[in-house]
């Protein structure tokens, strides 16, 4: 498998953490259940180089998930408030 998306998380202590990562869901319904479990969790929980990292979402300041034109956030349903098509501006 490719690892080809990168999960980058920021912490409210201003250090940040960064993980690359395969595809995790092969089909549309299970991207959405991806996306649904990751809005409504207080841990996010990443299995990396044979151990379990668990990060209270309490402690992140925000999250940055970037992958291939066909990431699995792009064929789930977003909340409707999502701001799409949007550029980092320095």
């Amino acid at each position: 498998m490719k690892n080809d998306r990168v999960l980058t998380i920021h912490f409210v202590d201003g250090s940040k953490l960064s993980f690359d990562f395969p595809e995790q869901a092969a089909n549309a319904a299970a991207k959405q259940m991806k996306v649904a479990d990751f809005m409504t969790a207080k841990h996010l929980v990443v299995d990396s180089d044979g151990g379990l990292l668990i990060f209270p979402v309490v402690n992140i300041k925000y999250i940055s998930l970037r992958g291939p034109a066909g990431a699995f956030w792009k064929e789930a349903t977003l909340p409707k408030g999502t701001i799409k098509g949007a550029r980092i501006r320095d």
